[in-house]
């Protein structure tokens, strides 16, 4: 039998806010806890395109990242087609490309191709695999000019070349296409849904607060709010509770 993609069981994280200057100047040197994920079990299929949709604050980065191997969770296990996140460290890594929309995830001095270089050598890549991830994002004419002369969709392009570096078979996209132009979110979500899910069979799990994007994209959509999975299953079915749910905070 064939292991999910991707797999949490339990999963709880709760982060300790620091508090403001305000508050230590009162003498309150912390805050109460946030609670950002309660208890969330998730099970992703080989080669399945799932949305993952909420509102600001309702801790999709916070399950990506968890998702990713890049953060621990307090509670609860992660999987990747069987490879624990914690006791299977390295190869569960190798599974998994996450990208992520901040553009301070680039070293802006550096070119697009020493970019990538530096990460694969954190990862083991041959540099050969650069040049393969630069064609695959169309950034080759590109890959010589420092960062910092990127325009947003090229930057949202870089990452997605980082995170396929690898070449893993779990994909986790983090608002990929926030800030772009019409034009450049088209194109980055037609290679996603076309090359990346249709022709290379990768598993995704695509992070967004935007309806609009996910009634487009992706045949299966999961709602969180609060830390909490709310409902499970595709657009037709969910439209209604989304609205609801969520409200003029879509």
């Amino acid at each position: 039998m064939v292991p999910n993609a991707l797999s949490l069981s339990g999963v709880k994280k709760r982060f300790q806010p620091s508090a403001s200057f305000g508050e230590l100047l009162r003498g309150k040197l912390r805050r109460p806890p946030v609670v950002a994920l309660h208890g969330v079990d998730l099970d992703v299929a080989p080669g399945a395109f799932v949305g993952l949709v909420g509102p600001n604050g309702a801790g999709k980065s916070t399950l990506l990242r968890i998702a990713a191997g890049l953060v621990l969770p307090d509670e609860g296990v992660v999987m990747v087609f069987g490879l624990h996140s914690e006791r299977d460290d390295t190869s569960f890594r190798r599974r998994v490309g996450y990208a992520v929309s901040d553009e301070r995830s680039h070293f802006w001095r550096l070119t697009g191709r020493e970019n990538l270089r530096f990460f694969g050598a954190l990862q083991g890549v041959p540099e050969a695999r650069t040049d393969e991830v630069l064609a695959d994002v169309q950034l080759e004419a590109a890959a010589g000019r420092a960062v910092r002369e990127y325009s947003s969709g090229m930057r949202q392009r870089l990452a997605l070349a980082r995170a396929l570096l690898g070449d893993p078979d779990v994909l986790l996209l983090d608002e990929p296409t926030r800030g772009l132009d019409p034009g450049s979110a088209g194109r980055f979500r037609r290679f996603v849904q076309d090359e990346l899910v249709g022709r290379r069979g990768k598993t995704v799990l695509y992070a967004t607060h935007d309806l609009l994007e996910m009634r487009s994209l992706c045949p299966e959509l999961i709602a969180i709010g609060d830390g909490r999975l709310l409902d499970r299953g595709p657009w037709e079915r969910l439209e209604a509770g989304l609205t609801s749910l969520f409200g003029e905070a879509l």
